[in-house]
């Protein structure tokens, strides 16, 4: 698989280093997806009863369902002024700083980043914000860091407002979105969870299904 920002990354040991986009080519998306069993007609008949009984179904998507889709899942916020600068916008920019830059990775990790030695990533340039030369970071949440409050408390009203709650895509392992599932276990909602492999809250869901997002959910009647 190739990975591209107008760069070609190959592989060593050393840092994990994010790649902001990539072009993939038909079944590269196995790279990025990890083994699951084959469907069971069951567990679908299941999930398609679970939906079908759920008037107001809250839906919390992860990292899983954006892997399979090819969502491009963030845009780029500068530390200090707050501007937000799209992927692609960005892209041109390292292209531009690091036109002869290049390097290979032996693997990818789940999210996309690669793994490059010190030696690999010791010329490469980094851009700054355009508006004020500030710091950059993908505008999203990762571990140890904080939500906005008004977010949090706008999706705490929303899963109270809800009869059940699917999760689809992601392990729960970050306490940002485990907190929701915490409260759906208060409010006694019956909770859904699709992803391959154990989750945080795989004791707390009374349907759980081990299979890829991308094969099943087509499978599942929306009405």
């Amino acid at each position: 698989m190739r990975m591209s920002l107008g760069l070609t990354f190959r592989s060593a040991k050393g840092h994990w280093v994010e790649n902001v986009s990539w072009q993939h080519s038909h079944g590269s998306i196995e790279s990025f997806v990890p083994p699951s069993p084959p469907l069971d007609p069951q567990k679908v008949k299941e999930l398609q009863r679970f939906i079908t009984l759920s008037k107001r179904l809250f839906v919390m998507t992860g990292a899983g369902i954006s892997t399979e889709s090819g969502i491009p899942d963030y845009r780029v916020l500068c530390l200090d002024c707050g501007e937000q600068t799209p992927r692609g916008v960005l892209q041109e920019r390292f292209q531009i700083l690091n036109p002869a830059w290049s390097a290979e990775a032996h693997g990818v990790a789940p999210d996309g980043d690669v793994f490059l030695s010190d030696e690999q990533v010791r010329s490469f340039q980094v851009p700054s914000c355009v508006r004020c030369g500030g710091p950059l970071k993908p505008d999203v949440v990762f571990f140890g860091d904080t939500v906005n409050r008004d977010k949090v408390d706008f999706v705490h009203k929303r899963v109270k407002e809800a009869d059940s709650l699917l999760v689809v895509g992601s392990s729960l392992q970050v306490y940002s979105g485990y907190r929701f599932i915490l409260t759906a276990r208060e409010k006694q909602l019956p909770i859904a969870i699709l992803n391959i492999g154990p989750t945080r809250s795989d004791d707390l869901a009374c349907l759980k299904l081990n299979s890829r997002c991308g094969e099943l959910l087509p499978l599942i009647d929306p009405y």
